[in-house]
């Protein structure tokens, strides 16, 4: 009687099947976590320069409704710009009031920079007039910065404003804007150089066209 023939694997074929199988997994898995890694490095990336940009854009802003007026703070006539040790605070207009509740339309802004946090920071004061006890609203304008440093654009570039040939004992000097600020930044290992033109020159004329109820001219002193 002839013996019917069986198939199958033997122990070396399975062996090296399993052995194929091992290594096809181990390449598998390195693709799918070298696709994971430049997925969350994609995502880092573009969370920093979405940061990147509204930093920007919120300094654009700035810079387009900074205006010519002096603020006071506890007493003391404060220029309407000014940079001292590497620390910015201006005034700005164009803050609204939908509600009708009183607020504002001029404000003073500060940029101050905090090494030790790598961090920039936007102090909003909602009023120019200030008692000098008054809390800033503060929000982190730009973090990661490992380098920093602001200077102002007359067309030369300085960093100390009112400059040297100003005569603070004018009102008008007081009120005198540069014609631009600049940003020197290294932001996560990269450098920027950021340019703004001031452009409310003409601001103050039209303020003191307008007068307030009590007769005087819409401008801080």
């Amino acid at each position: 009687m002839k013996q019917k023939e069986t198939w199958g694997f033997t122990l070396v074929e399975l062996l090296v099947a399993i052995a194929i199988f091992a290594v096809l997994s181990a390449l598998g898995w390195k693709v799918f976590d070298y696709i994971a890694k430049v997925k969350t490095q994609n995502a880092m990336h573009e969370n920093k320069l979405g940061q990147l940009q509204e930093s920007y854009q919120q300094i654009l802003r700035d810079t387009v409704q900074t205006v010519p007026l002096t603020a006071n703070v506890a007493g003391q006539v404060q220029p309407a710009l000014t940079l001292q040790n590497n620390k910015l605070a201006f005034s700005k207009t164009g803050v609204t009031d939908p509600l009708n509740q009183g607020v504002a339309a001029d404000e003073r802004v500060e940029y101050v920079y905090r090494q030790d946090e790598q961090k920039v920071y936007r102090l909003k004061y909602p009023n120019i007039n200030q008692s000098g006890r008054d809390q800033p609203d503060s929000s982190v304008l730009l973090s990661g910065v490992e380098q920093y440093q602001i200077s102002v654009l007359n067309p030369n570039e300085l960093t100390t404003w009112p400059d040297s040939v100003s005569d603070l004992s004018s009102d008008a000097e007081k009120q005198r804007l540069p014609r631009g600020i600049k940003l020197n930044l290294i932001v996560n290992g990269v450098s920027y150089e950021w340019i703004f033109s001031l452009l409310n020159t003409d601001f103050l004329e039209e303020k003191k066209s307008v007068s307030t109820p009590d007769g005087n001219q819409g401008v801080s002193s």
